[in-house]
């Protein structure tokens, strides 16, 4: 059977329905537990074979294409790591997923990239040796190679895969603008975090298809930083939990805000709300297997 020379497939973002910051490390990252969920808003990926460089096409203005992108460092780590076996590729980025908005687009690219190359260039990483590899480009990387939902421990890139049998609505609000993902570490005060948060609960939750309680147990330590030097988040968090949302989140360190909905035609009414002005909003249904946006070349390779 002959290699593909190209692979199309979509990348999805992620919230985290659950964040709780233990302490910084030493290494100056924090220690961290959260549960990663990804959701079907796509970017757009093209990887083709050719005889030289690796060179990234982006359509969105303020995309770096250079060496700063994970894309390409996936693909040079790869060239580092099997010197000989990779040529050159073309790499296209439809990017839908907003940059610097705490929804892993970016993380979810590179993990693509990883994939589709171990494919396309015939390298046979193991999978865990991929996700492994993942892990040096990223802390969120890893997960878009592993489960449509796990919780993450350490950076986040010690993975437990969670079984989800939820299948429910995301409508995610960008406000227009990113967040530095070091500013907000940098300014989290620890000793305000609460002690009692605890990841499994909200696993519990998931597992058991208990919504509504899921909902309730939404939680992120980063939020009182985040709320308190923007506080139009969390104007857009209250209009989403007063729009019917069973819950609802800063996703990661920011700037989205997402809610969370068992019933479609709530969310629908809920998203009209914000449809119309300067915010970006899409909804979404949570992502439960890898066959919603990769191609089976690519989930023959797990």
């Amino acid at each position: 059977m002959s290699l593909p020379k190209k692979l199309q497939f979509k990348t999805p973002a992620k919230i985290n329905l659950g964040l709780h910051i233990h302490k910084k490390r030493e290494d100056g990252f924090h220690e961290l537990e959260t549960l990663f969920h990804m959701v079907a808003w796509f970017d757009e990926m093209e990887i083709e074979v050719v005889p030289e460089k690796v060179e990234l096409f982006c359509d969105a203005p303020g995309i770096p294409n250079d060496g700063s992108n994970l894309v390409i460092k996936a693909a040079r780590l790869l060239q580092n790591s099997f010197p000989g076996k990779c040529g050159g590729v073309k790499i296209k980025l439809k990017k839908n997923i907003p940059s610097g908005a705490g929804l892993g687009g970016g993380s979810g690219n590179a993990a693509g990239t990883l994939l589709a190359l171990n494919i396309l260039w015939s390298l046979k990483i193991p999978h865990d040796d991929l996700i492994s590899m993942a892990s040096e480009l990223g802390s969120d990387v890893p997960f878009f190679l592993m489960s449509p939902c796990a919780i993450g421990t350490g950076k986040g890139e010690i993975l437990q895969p969670v079984e989800n049998p939820i299948s429910f609505y995301i409508l995610m609000i960008y406000p227009g603008f990113p967040i530095s993902t070091p500013w907000v570490y940098g300014n989290l005060k620890l000793k305000l975090t609460k002690s009692e948060n605890n990841i499994s609960i909200l696993k519990n939750f998931l597992m058991r298809s208990e919504f509504a309680q899921l909902g309730a147990a939404l939680y992120n330590d980063l939020e009182p930083v985040v709320f308190k030097r923007y506080p139009e988040i969390l104007r857009i968090k209250n209009e989403l939990l007063s729009s019917g949302a069973g819950g609802a989140l800063l996703s990661g360190s920011g700037s989205t805000v997402f809610g969370i909905f068992d019933n479609p035609e709530i969310a629908k009414k809920a998203l009209a709300r914000f449809t119309g002005g300067k915010y970006r909003v899409c909804l979404a249904k949570s992502i439960t297997g890898f066959s919603e946006f990769f191609p089976k070349e690519m989930i023959s390779a797990f």
